[in-house]
């Protein structure tokens, strides 16, 4: 596939588009990808921030999403130990 071939993709990062996957995904999943989550999605932001792509909505829902399941799973997790 070449790059005129793509449509609507512009300059997104794919990884910002990753880390929003992760990030529904990692909540469905009870918190289990929500450290990939912030790996990538920081990776994502960082990636933005360097190259000037676009997508930063995307890496930062996505990071927000894996701090979010993230403490869900750490308050699942103390719940489990107090019960």
């Amino acid at each position: 596939m070449t790059s005129s071939s793509r449509s609507h993709s512009g300059n997104n990062s794919d990884k910002a588009t990753g880390a929003l996957v992760l990030g529904i995904l990692s909540l469905l999943l009870c918190g289990l990808l929500a450290i990939p989550t912030l790996i990538v999605g920081h990776g994502a932001l960082r990636e933005i921030d360097e190259h000037g792509l676009e997508g930063r909505g995307l890496a930062s829902a996505g990071v927000a999403l894996g701090y979010i399941a993230l403490v869900l799973w750490g308050l699942g997790l103390l719940v489990l130990m107090a019960a």
